[in-house]
Protein backbone atom coordinates (compact mmCIF):
# COMPACT_ATOMS: atom_id res chain seq x y z
CA UNK A 1 0.00 0.00 0.00
CA UNK A 2 1.41 3.46 -1.10
CA UNK A 3 2.12 6.26 1.05
CA UNK A 4 -0.38 9.52 1.52
CA UNK A 5 1.12 12.27 0.69
CA UNK A 6 1.60 14.55 3.79
CA UNK A 7 -1.66 17.13 4.08
CA UNK A 8 -0.74 20.70 3.08
CA UNK A 9 -1.82 23.27 6.04
CA UNK A 10 -4.46 25.54 4.32
CA UNK A 11 -2.25 28.80 4.91
CA UNK A 12 1.12 26.96 3.38
CA UNK A 13 2.31 29.88 0.79
CA UNK A 14 2.82 27.71 -2.92
CA UNK A 15 6.22 28.71 -4.04
CA UNK A 16 6.13 29.89 -7.77
CA UNK A 17 9.55 30.53 -9.89
CA UNK A 18 9.38 33.33 -11.92
CA UNK A 19 11.96 34.49 -14.09
CA UNK A 20 12.99 38.14 -13.25
CA UNK A 21 14.75 41.17 -15.44
CA UNK A 22 16.13 43.82 -13.18
CA UNK A 23 16.15 46.03 -16.60
CA UNK A 24 13.10 47.98 -16.93
CA UNK A 25 11.87 48.06 -21.06
CA UNK A 26 12.13 50.86 -22.76
CA UNK A 27 10.18 49.93 -26.06
CA UNK A 28 7.15 48.26 -25.81
CA UNK A 29 6.31 46.55 -29.38
CA UNK A 30 2.57 46.94 -30.73
CA UNK A 31 0.84 43.49 -31.43
CA UNK A 32 -2.63 45.32 -33.35
CA UNK A 33 -4.89 48.33 -33.16
CA UNK A 34 -8.53 48.69 -32.52
CA UNK A 35 -11.00 51.85 -32.44
CA UNK A 36 -12.86 52.80 -29.16
CA UNK A 37 -15.17 55.80 -30.52
CA UNK A 38 -16.44 57.43 -27.30
CA UNK A 39 -20.09 57.06 -26.24
CA UNK A 40 -22.46 60.07 -25.34
CA UNK A 41 -21.69 59.75 -21.61
CA UNK A 42 -18.68 61.74 -22.39
CA UNK A 43 -21.18 64.65 -22.80
CA UNK A 44 -21.93 64.62 -18.97
CA UNK A 45 -18.10 64.51 -17.98
CA UNK A 46 -17.89 67.62 -20.51
CA UNK A 47 -20.51 69.75 -19.34
CA UNK A 48 -19.28 70.51 -15.93
CA UNK A 49 -18.54 73.52 -14.23
CA UNK A 50 -20.46 75.73 -17.03
CA UNK A 51 -23.33 78.51 -14.86
CA UNK A 52 -25.06 80.35 -17.62
CA UNK A 53 -23.02 83.46 -17.88
CA UNK A 54 -20.21 81.82 -18.73
CA UNK A 55 -21.67 79.20 -21.21
CA UNK A 56 -23.11 82.73 -23.09
CA UNK A 57 -19.71 83.91 -22.56
CA UNK A 58 -18.07 81.31 -24.70
CA UNK A 59 -20.66 81.88 -27.47
CA UNK A 60 -20.02 85.35 -27.38
CA UNK A 61 -16.61 84.77 -27.70
CA UNK A 62 -17.02 83.14 -31.37
CA UNK A 63 -18.97 85.90 -32.19
CA UNK A 64 -15.81 88.19 -31.32
CA UNK A 65 -13.14 85.47 -33.42
CA UNK A 66 -15.98 86.09 -36.41
CA UNK A 67 -15.44 90.01 -36.21
CA UNK A 68 -18.79 90.23 -34.75
CA UNK A 69 -19.73 94.15 -34.31
CA UNK A 70 -22.93 93.70 -32.28
CA UNK A 71 -24.36 90.66 -30.26
CA UNK A 72 -27.53 90.23 -28.81
CA UNK A 73 -28.61 87.52 -26.17
CA UNK A 74 -32.11 87.17 -26.62
CA UNK A 75 -34.43 84.90 -23.78
CA UNK A 76 -37.62 84.02 -25.29
CA UNK A 77 -41.08 83.35 -23.08
CA UNK A 78 -43.77 81.77 -24.85
CA UNK A 79 -46.98 80.23 -22.98
CA UNK A 80 -46.05 82.43 -19.49
CA UNK A 81 -42.96 80.22 -19.45
CA UNK A 82 -39.24 80.57 -20.73
CA UNK A 83 -38.97 78.62 -23.65
CA UNK A 84 -35.73 79.35 -25.53
CA UNK A 85 -32.19 81.36 -25.16
CA UNK A 86 -30.40 83.00 -28.54
CA UNK A 87 -27.44 84.35 -29.22
CA UNK A 88 -27.09 86.53 -32.05
CA UNK A 89 -24.44 88.80 -33.98
CA UNK A 90 -23.78 90.12 -37.46
CA UNK A 91 -20.22 88.19 -37.55
CA UNK A 92 -18.83 87.28 -41.25
CA UNK A 93 -21.14 84.05 -40.98
CA UNK A 94 -20.87 80.26 -42.40
CA UNK A 95 -21.17 78.48 -45.03
CA UNK A 96 -22.40 74.84 -44.80
CA UNK A 97 -18.39 73.06 -44.68
CA UNK A 98 -17.23 75.52 -42.07
CA UNK A 99 -20.78 75.41 -40.15
CA UNK A 100 -20.32 71.28 -40.12
CA UNK A 101 -16.95 71.61 -38.85
CA UNK A 102 -18.33 74.34 -35.97
CA UNK A 103 -20.43 71.68 -34.54
CA UNK A 104 -17.90 68.70 -34.42
CA UNK A 105 -16.77 68.05 -31.07
CA UNK A 106 -12.86 68.87 -30.82
CA UNK A 107 -12.34 69.69 -34.22
CA UNK A 108 -10.24 72.54 -33.88
CA UNK A 109 -9.77 74.93 -36.74
CA UNK A 110 -6.89 76.89 -37.94
CA UNK A 111 -6.83 79.84 -35.60
CA UNK A 112 -5.62 83.60 -35.71
CA UNK A 113 -2.93 84.68 -33.48
CA UNK A 114 -5.84 86.68 -31.25
CA UNK A 115 -8.87 84.42 -31.90
CA UNK A 116 -10.76 83.63 -28.43
CA UNK A 117 -11.01 79.75 -29.46
CA UNK A 118 -8.74 77.16 -28.23
CA UNK A 119 -10.11 73.19 -27.75
CA UNK A 120 -13.02 73.22 -30.10
CA UNK A 121 -15.30 72.33 -27.55
CA UNK A 122 -16.91 75.37 -26.57
CA UNK A 123 -19.70 76.21 -28.47
CA UNK A 124 -21.10 72.23 -27.97
CA UNK A 125 -20.10 71.74 -24.48
CA UNK A 126 -21.12 75.52 -23.02
CA UNK A 127 -24.60 75.15 -25.03
CA UNK A 128 -25.34 71.21 -24.08
CA UNK A 129 -24.61 71.70 -20.62
CA UNK A 130 -27.33 74.13 -20.56
CA UNK A 131 -29.81 72.52 -22.51
CA UNK A 132 -31.01 69.37 -24.23
CA UNK A 133 -31.07 71.29 -28.08
CA UNK A 134 -28.47 73.17 -29.84
CA UNK A 135 -29.50 74.52 -33.10
CA UNK A 136 -27.14 76.71 -34.91
CA UNK A 137 -27.97 78.69 -38.20
CA UNK A 138 -25.45 81.04 -40.12
CA UNK A 139 -25.14 82.68 -43.66
CA UNK A 140 -21.85 83.80 -45.19
CA UNK A 141 -21.34 86.47 -47.84
CA UNK A 142 -22.69 85.53 -51.13
CA UNK A 143 -24.30 82.18 -49.56
CA UNK A 144 -27.09 80.29 -49.14
CA UNK A 145 -28.71 80.40 -45.31
CA UNK A 146 -27.18 76.84 -43.54
CA UNK A 147 -28.75 74.60 -40.76
CA UNK A 148 -27.85 71.96 -37.94
CA UNK A 149 -28.82 70.77 -35.02
CA UNK A 150 -27.72 68.76 -31.91
CA UNK A 151 -29.76 66.96 -29.77
CA UNK A 152 -28.66 65.29 -26.64
CA UNK A 153 -31.20 62.43 -27.08
CA UNK A 154 -29.94 62.35 -31.32
CA UNK A 155 -26.73 61.65 -30.37
CA UNK A 156 -27.68 58.82 -27.50
CA UNK A 157 -29.88 56.98 -30.29
CA UNK A 158 -28.20 57.83 -33.80
CA UNK A 159 -24.65 57.72 -32.72
CA UNK A 160 -23.53 61.13 -33.08
CA UNK A 161 -25.57 61.87 -36.42
CA UNK A 162 -26.43 65.49 -36.78
CA UNK A 163 -29.96 67.06 -38.00
CA UNK A 164 -29.47 69.15 -41.28
CA UNK A 165 -32.26 72.32 -41.22
CA UNK A 166 -34.00 72.64 -44.43
CA UNK A 167 -32.39 75.77 -45.65
CA UNK A 168 -36.13 78.10 -45.92
CA UNK A 169 -36.25 77.47 -41.84
CA UNK A 170 -32.26 78.70 -41.64
CA UNK A 171 -33.38 81.42 -43.48
CA UNK A 172 -36.84 82.31 -41.21
CA UNK A 173 -34.89 82.47 -38.53
CA UNK A 174 -31.75 84.68 -39.75
CA UNK A 175 -34.50 87.03 -41.02
CA UNK A 176 -36.26 87.45 -37.60
CA UNK A 177 -36.15 91.31 -36.50
CA UNK A 178 -33.39 90.48 -34.21
CA UNK A 179 -33.58 94.42 -32.52
CA UNK A 180 -30.36 96.12 -32.06
CA UNK A 181 -28.74 93.90 -34.62
CA UNK A 182 -31.57 93.79 -37.15
CA UNK A 183 -32.46 90.60 -39.41
CA UNK A 184 -29.29 88.61 -40.34
CA UNK A 185 -28.06 89.40 -44.13
CA UNK A 186 -24.13 87.86 -42.64
CA UNK A 187 -23.57 86.30 -39.38
CA UNK A 188 -24.83 83.77 -37.33
CA UNK A 189 -27.96 82.63 -34.60
CA UNK A 190 -27.14 79.94 -31.83
CA UNK A 191 -30.59 78.74 -30.27
CA UNK A 192 -30.79 76.57 -27.36
CA UNK A 193 -33.79 74.63 -26.53
CA UNK A 194 -35.31 72.34 -23.45
CA UNK A 195 -32.78 74.51 -21.21
CA UNK A 196 -32.75 73.00 -17.34
CA UNK A 197 -33.19 76.12 -15.61
CA UNK A 198 -36.23 77.13 -17.58
CA UNK A 199 -37.66 73.44 -16.96
CA UNK A 200 -37.01 73.84 -13.15
CA UNK A 201 -38.78 77.10 -13.66
CA UNK A 202 -42.25 77.31 -11.43
CA UNK A 203 -42.57 80.30 -9.69
CA UNK A 204 -41.54 83.74 -10.18
CA UNK A 205 -40.07 83.86 -13.55
CA UNK A 206 -39.35 87.94 -14.16
CA UNK A 207 -37.28 87.83 -10.61
CA UNK A 208 -35.37 85.01 -12.39
CA UNK A 209 -34.66 86.52 -15.34
CA UNK A 210 -33.80 90.03 -13.66
CA UNK A 211 -31.43 88.16 -11.82
CA UNK A 212 -29.75 86.40 -14.59
CA UNK A 213 -29.06 89.16 -16.81
CA UNK A 214 -27.64 91.07 -13.66
CA UNK A 215 -25.53 88.09 -13.86
CA UNK A 216 -25.04 88.02 -17.54
CA UNK A 217 -24.08 91.74 -17.86
CA UNK A 218 -21.26 91.25 -14.78
CA UNK A 219 -20.03 88.71 -16.38
CA UNK A 220 -19.50 89.70 -20.03
CA UNK A 221 -18.68 92.53 -18.55
CA UNK A 222 -15.76 91.88 -16.56
CA UNK A 223 -14.37 89.02 -19.14
CA UNK A 224 -14.48 91.35 -22.16
CA UNK A 225 -13.63 94.15 -21.05
CA UNK A 226 -11.24 95.52 -22.60
CA UNK A 227 -13.48 94.39 -26.15
CA UNK A 228 -16.09 96.55 -24.24
CA UNK A 229 -14.03 99.91 -23.85
CA UNK A 230 -12.36 100.42 -26.75
CA UNK A 231 -15.42 99.80 -28.57
CA UNK A 232 -14.79 96.64 -30.56
CA UNK A 233 -18.16 95.22 -30.06
CA UNK A 234 -21.43 95.93 -28.37
CA UNK A 235 -23.72 93.79 -26.75
CA UNK A 236 -27.69 93.83 -24.97
CA UNK A 237 -29.48 91.68 -23.83
CA UNK A 238 -33.21 91.65 -24.40
CA UNK A 239 -36.30 89.57 -23.70
CA UNK A 240 -39.21 88.43 -26.45
CA UNK A 241 -42.59 87.68 -25.54
CA UNK A 242 -44.24 85.21 -28.31
CA UNK A 243 -47.61 85.91 -27.03
CA UNK A 244 -47.59 89.29 -26.88
CA UNK A 245 -45.71 89.75 -29.66
CA UNK A 246 -43.45 92.10 -27.82
CA UNK A 247 -39.71 92.96 -27.57
CA UNK A 248 -38.76 94.66 -24.35
CA UNK A 249 -35.93 97.18 -23.72
CA UNK A 250 -32.29 96.31 -24.79
CA UNK A 251 -30.17 96.43 -21.57
CA UNK A 252 -26.68 97.05 -22.81
CA UNK A 253 -23.65 95.35 -20.86
CA UNK A 254 -20.83 97.33 -19.95
CA UNK A 255 -17.04 97.04 -19.67
CA UNK A 256 -16.14 96.55 -15.93
CA UNK A 257 -12.58 97.09 -15.44
CA UNK A 258 -10.78 95.40 -12.69
CA UNK A 259 -8.15 97.99 -12.31
CA UNK A 260 -8.30 101.27 -10.81
CA UNK A 261 -7.87 104.78 -13.09
CA UNK A 262 -5.90 107.00 -12.24
CA UNK A 263 -7.79 109.03 -10.36
CA UNK A 264 -8.19 105.39 -7.64
CA UNK A 265 -4.78 104.38 -7.48
CA UNK A 266 -4.21 103.66 -3.91
CA UNK A 267 -0.25 104.55 -4.04
CA UNK A 268 2.13 106.63 -6.19
CA UNK A 269 3.78 105.12 -8.76
CA UNK A 270 1.86 102.74 -9.46
CA UNK A 271 0.84 100.78 -11.18
CA UNK A 272 3.95 99.27 -11.70
CA UNK A 273 5.62 96.14 -14.20
CA UNK A 274 7.73 93.43 -12.62
CA UNK A 275 9.13 91.32 -14.85
CA UNK A 276 9.48 87.43 -13.72
CA UNK A 277 11.86 84.59 -15.49
CA UNK A 278 10.34 81.57 -15.90
CA UNK A 279 12.64 78.80 -16.39
CA UNK A 280 13.17 77.42 -20.05
CA UNK A 281 10.67 79.79 -21.16
CA UNK A 282 11.53 83.48 -21.00
CA UNK A 283 10.14 86.35 -19.00
CA UNK A 284 6.64 87.37 -18.15
CA UNK A 285 5.34 90.93 -17.31
CA UNK A 286 3.31 91.31 -14.30
CA UNK A 287 1.41 94.72 -14.18
CA UNK A 288 0.86 95.25 -10.03
CA UNK A 289 -2.24 97.82 -9.01
CA UNK A 290 -3.19 98.64 -5.92
CA UNK A 291 -6.34 99.63 -5.29
CA UNK A 292 -7.21 102.97 -2.85
CA UNK A 293 -8.63 101.90 0.17
CA UNK A 294 -12.79 101.20 0.13
CA UNK A 295 -13.36 102.76 -2.98
CA UNK A 296 -16.75 102.69 -4.55
CA UNK A 297 -15.67 102.07 -8.08
CA UNK A 298 -17.51 99.41 -10.07
CA UNK A 299 -14.35 97.75 -10.41
CA UNK A 300 -13.40 97.52 -7.18
CA UNK A 301 -16.28 96.10 -5.65
CA UNK A 302 -17.21 92.50 -7.86
CA UNK A 303 -18.97 90.81 -5.18
CA UNK A 304 -16.74 90.18 -1.67
CA UNK A 305 -13.49 92.11 -2.54
CA UNK A 306 -11.50 89.94 -1.04
CA UNK A 307 -12.14 87.10 -3.16
CA UNK A 308 -11.12 88.97 -6.03
CA UNK A 309 -7.60 89.84 -4.82
CA UNK A 310 -4.55 88.25 -6.58
CA UNK A 311 -3.45 87.12 -10.49
CA UNK A 312 -5.91 88.41 -13.54
CA UNK A 313 -4.90 86.15 -16.35
CA UNK A 314 -6.11 87.64 -20.15
CA UNK A 315 -5.43 85.31 -22.91
CA UNK A 316 -5.96 87.54 -26.05
CA UNK A 317 -7.61 90.51 -24.36
CA UNK A 318 -10.21 87.99 -22.88
CA UNK A 319 -10.30 87.34 -19.05
CA UNK A 320 -9.64 84.00 -18.44
CA UNK A 321 -8.79 84.69 -14.05
CA UNK A 322 -10.18 87.17 -12.12
CA UNK A 323 -8.54 86.70 -8.82
CA UNK A 324 -7.14 83.98 -6.65
CA UNK A 325 -2.97 83.52 -5.87
CA UNK A 326 -2.81 79.67 -7.69
CA UNK A 327 -1.44 78.79 -4.54
CA UNK A 328 1.61 81.82 -4.69
CA UNK A 329 0.51 83.28 -1.54
CA UNK A 330 -1.68 80.87 0.45
CA UNK A 331 -3.87 83.45 1.75
CA UNK A 332 -7.53 85.31 0.60
CA UNK A 333 -7.24 87.40 3.93
CA UNK A 334 -8.87 90.73 3.52
CA UNK A 335 -5.38 92.60 4.26
CA UNK A 336 -4.65 91.88 0.59
CA UNK A 337 -7.67 93.04 -0.78
CA UNK A 338 -5.82 96.21 -2.65
CA UNK A 339 -3.60 94.01 -4.42
CA UNK A 340 -4.07 92.87 -7.96
CA UNK A 341 -1.96 91.67 -10.19
CA UNK A 342 -2.63 91.86 -14.59
CA UNK A 343 -0.73 89.26 -16.40
CA UNK A 344 -1.14 88.70 -20.29
CA UNK A 345 -0.43 85.16 -21.40
CA UNK A 346 1.87 85.41 -24.21
CA UNK A 347 1.63 82.40 -27.24
CA UNK A 348 5.04 81.23 -26.12
CA UNK A 349 3.95 80.44 -22.58
CA UNK A 350 0.59 78.56 -23.42
CA UNK A 351 2.01 75.30 -22.62
CA UNK A 352 3.32 76.82 -19.12
CA UNK A 353 0.26 78.81 -18.02
CA UNK A 354 -2.40 76.60 -19.10
CA UNK A 355 -6.01 77.80 -19.67
CA UNK A 356 -8.80 75.46 -18.67
CA UNK A 357 -11.11 74.13 -20.84
CA UNK A 358 -13.67 76.01 -19.32
CA UNK A 359 -11.46 79.42 -19.63
CA UNK A 360 -12.61 79.57 -15.76
CA UNK A 361 -8.92 79.76 -14.95
CA UNK A 362 -5.48 79.26 -15.59
CA UNK A 363 -3.09 76.23 -14.10
CA UNK A 364 0.40 76.56 -13.56
CA UNK A 365 3.45 74.80 -12.84
CA UNK A 366 5.13 74.93 -9.26
CA UNK A 367 7.87 76.73 -10.18
CA UNK A 368 5.72 80.06 -11.11
CA UNK A 369 5.22 80.68 -7.40
CA UNK A 370 9.63 80.79 -7.14
CA UNK A 371 9.68 82.86 -10.65
CA UNK A 372 7.20 85.25 -9.05
CA UNK A 373 8.73 85.98 -6.01
CA UNK A 374 11.91 86.70 -8.08
CA UNK A 375 9.93 89.40 -10.28
CA UNK A 376 11.26 92.77 -9.92
CA UNK A 377 10.51 96.40 -10.95
CA UNK A 378 12.48 98.79 -12.59
CA UNK A 379 13.01 100.49 -9.49
CA UNK A 380 14.29 97.82 -7.97
CA UNK A 381 11.39 96.55 -6.07
CA UNK A 382 10.72 93.15 -5.50
CA UNK A 383 7.26 90.87 -5.74
CA UNK A 384 7.51 90.87 -1.75
CA UNK A 385 7.53 94.79 -1.48
CA UNK A 386 4.69 94.76 -3.73
CA UNK A 387 2.94 92.55 -1.19
CA UNK A 388 4.10 94.40 1.69
CA UNK A 389 3.08 97.88 0.11
CA UNK A 390 -0.66 96.66 -0.28
CA UNK A 391 -1.07 95.54 2.88
CA UNK A 392 0.51 97.82 4.70
CA UNK A 393 -2.27 100.50 2.75
CA UNK A 394 -5.21 98.40 4.04
CA UNK A 395 -4.00 98.08 7.17
CA UNK A 396 -3.32 102.07 7.43
CA UNK A 397 -5.27 104.65 9.91
CA UNK A 398 -5.18 108.07 10.27
CA UNK A 399 -5.30 111.35 8.14
CA UNK A 400 -7.25 110.72 5.23
CA UNK A 401 -6.09 112.95 2.23
CA UNK A 402 -8.94 113.86 -0.54
CA UNK A 403 -7.95 112.41 -3.60
CA UNK A 404 -6.43 115.16 -6.07
CA UNK A 405 -9.38 117.24 -8.36
CA UNK A 406 -9.23 119.28 -11.45
CA UNK A 407 -8.18 122.45 -11.17
CA UNK A 408 -11.07 124.89 -11.44
CA UNK A 409 -10.69 126.28 -15.54
CA UNK A 410 -12.66 128.61 -17.89
CA UNK A 411 -15.85 129.75 -16.14
CA UNK A 412 -15.26 129.54 -12.91
CA UNK A 413 -14.35 132.56 -10.50
CA UNK A 414 -10.79 132.55 -9.69
CA UNK A 415 -11.92 132.92 -5.92
CA UNK A 416 -13.24 129.43 -6.35
CA UNK A 417 -9.23 128.07 -6.77
CA UNK A 418 -8.48 130.29 -4.01
CA UNK A 419 -10.09 128.98 -1.39
CA UNK A 420 -9.12 125.11 -2.14
CA UNK A 421 -5.75 126.56 -2.44
CA UNK A 422 -6.16 127.96 1.17
CA UNK A 423 -7.23 124.01 2.25
CA UNK A 424 -4.02 122.31 0.56
CA UNK A 425 -6.30 120.71 -2.08
CA UNK A 426 -3.84 119.34 -4.83
CA UNK A 427 -4.82 119.66 -8.21
CA UNK A 428 -3.94 117.16 -11.63
CA UNK A 429 -1.78 117.89 -14.26
CA UNK A 430 -3.79 118.96 -17.57
CA UNK A 431 -6.61 121.19 -18.44
CA UNK A 432 -8.91 122.10 -15.97
CA UNK A 433 -12.92 121.63 -15.53
CA UNK A 434 -14.19 124.74 -17.70
CA UNK A 435 -18.17 125.88 -17.20
CA UNK A 436 -19.34 127.85 -20.32
CA UNK A 437 -22.39 128.77 -21.94
CA UNK A 438 -23.13 127.66 -25.50
CA UNK A 439 -26.24 126.48 -27.68
CA UNK A 440 -27.46 123.14 -27.55
CA UNK A 441 -29.70 121.54 -29.58
CA UNK A 442 -32.37 119.66 -27.11
CA UNK A 443 -34.03 121.18 -23.75
CA UNK A 444 -31.42 120.38 -21.37
CA UNK A 445 -29.86 123.00 -19.08
CA UNK A 446 -26.25 121.67 -19.34
CA UNK A 447 -24.03 119.32 -21.62
CA UNK A 448 -21.54 117.35 -20.53
CA UNK A 449 -18.02 116.72 -22.52
CA UNK A 450 -16.00 113.67 -20.51
CA UNK A 451 -13.40 113.96 -22.95
CA UNK A 452 -12.86 117.92 -22.86
CA UNK A 453 -13.53 118.16 -19.35
CA UNK A 454 -16.31 120.97 -20.24
CA UNK A 455 -19.96 121.51 -19.08
CA UNK A 456 -21.48 123.82 -21.30
CA UNK A 457 -25.14 125.91 -20.00
CA UNK A 458 -27.59 125.98 -22.36
CA UNK A 459 -27.83 129.82 -23.66
CA UNK A 460 -31.31 129.48 -24.31
CA UNK A 461 -31.69 129.96 -20.68
CA UNK A 462 -29.05 132.60 -20.00
CA UNK A 463 -31.30 135.85 -19.58
CA UNK A 464 -34.02 134.05 -17.25
CA UNK A 465 -31.23 132.82 -15.02
CA UNK A 466 -29.94 136.25 -14.98
CA UNK A 467 -32.97 137.65 -14.40
CA UNK A 468 -31.43 141.35 -16.12
CA UNK A 469 -28.34 141.02 -14.80
CA UNK A 470 -25.34 141.26 -16.95
CA UNK A 471 -24.08 138.63 -17.54
CA UNK A 472 -20.15 137.59 -17.83
CA UNK A 473 -17.67 135.25 -17.95
CA UNK A 474 -18.04 133.76 -14.65
CA UNK A 475 -21.85 135.11 -14.35
CA UNK A 476 -23.80 132.35 -12.02
CA UNK A 477 -20.96 132.21 -9.78
CA UNK A 478 -23.21 129.92 -7.47
CA UNK A 479 -24.62 127.62 -10.59
CA UNK A 480 -21.16 127.28 -11.84
CA UNK A 481 -18.91 126.26 -8.84
CA UNK A 482 -22.32 123.62 -7.73
CA UNK A 483 -21.63 122.19 -11.35
CA UNK A 484 -18.11 121.99 -11.03
CA UNK A 485 -18.17 120.42 -7.26
CA UNK A 486 -21.02 117.99 -8.58
CA UNK A 487 -19.15 116.50 -11.93
CA UNK A 488 -15.63 117.06 -11.58
CA UNK A 489 -14.96 113.75 -10.39
CA UNK A 490 -16.48 112.48 -13.80
CA UNK A 491 -14.54 114.66 -16.08
CA UNK A 492 -11.49 114.15 -14.12
CA UNK A 493 -11.50 110.44 -16.05
CA UNK A 494 -13.97 108.57 -13.66
CA UNK A 495 -15.28 105.54 -15.79
CA UNK A 496 -19.09 105.69 -15.88
CA UNK A 497 -21.07 102.56 -14.82
CA UNK A 498 -24.07 101.78 -15.14
CA UNK A 499 -24.60 103.02 -11.81
CA UNK A 500 -22.96 106.14 -12.75
CA UNK A 501 -25.00 106.62 -16.02
CA UNK A 502 -28.46 106.12 -14.07
CA UNK A 503 -27.14 109.02 -11.12
CA UNK A 504 -26.07 111.03 -14.33
CA UNK A 505 -29.62 111.26 -16.20
CA UNK A 506 -31.57 111.42 -12.51
CA UNK A 507 -29.45 114.62 -12.32
CA UNK A 508 -29.89 115.69 -15.71
CA UNK A 509 -33.99 114.93 -14.82
CA UNK A 510 -34.35 116.96 -11.53
CA UNK A 511 -31.91 119.71 -13.28
CA UNK A 512 -34.81 120.05 -16.31
CA UNK A 513 -37.41 120.16 -13.22
CA UNK A 514 -35.83 122.58 -11.04
CA UNK A 515 -35.16 124.71 -14.54
CA UNK A 516 -38.90 125.19 -15.19
CA UNK A 517 -39.45 126.29 -11.19
CA UNK A 518 -36.90 129.23 -12.27
CA UNK A 519 -38.95 129.66 -15.16
CA UNK A 520 -42.23 129.61 -13.18
CA UNK A 521 -40.56 131.96 -10.75
CA UNK A 522 -39.02 134.78 -13.62
CA UNK A 523 -42.09 135.13 -15.14
CA UNK A 524 -43.55 136.40 -11.59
Amino acid sequence: MGTLPAKRNRHQSIQVNVRTDARLPNDLEIGGRETLRPTPDILDALEKDYPLEASIADLVDNSIDAKAKNILVRFVKKERRLSSLYVIDDGVGMNAGVLKRAMQFAARRNYGPKDLGMFGVGLKTASLSQANTLTVVSRAAGQAAVGRQWTKEGIKTNDWTVNILKSQSATALLNHEWGLVGPITVGTVVRWDDIYDFDRLRIDMDGYLERAILRMRHHLGLKLNRFLQRRQITIHIDVEDIDEQDVGPATEVLAINPFPPKALNGAKNFPKNFVATLPGTGSLVMRCHIWRKKSSDPGYKLGKVSEHQGFYFYRHDRLIQDGGWCDVIGTTEPHLSLARVEIDIPDRLQTYLKVRSNKAGVDVPASFGDAVFSARAKDGMDFRGYIRKAEELYRQRGKQQARPMLQPGVGIPAEVRHALDRRSIRFLPGEGCSVVWGKLSGPDLIDIDQDGRQITLNTKYRSMLLRGARGGKTDLPLLRTLLYFTLESLLAGMRIGPVERLRLQAFQAAMNAALKLEKQWASK
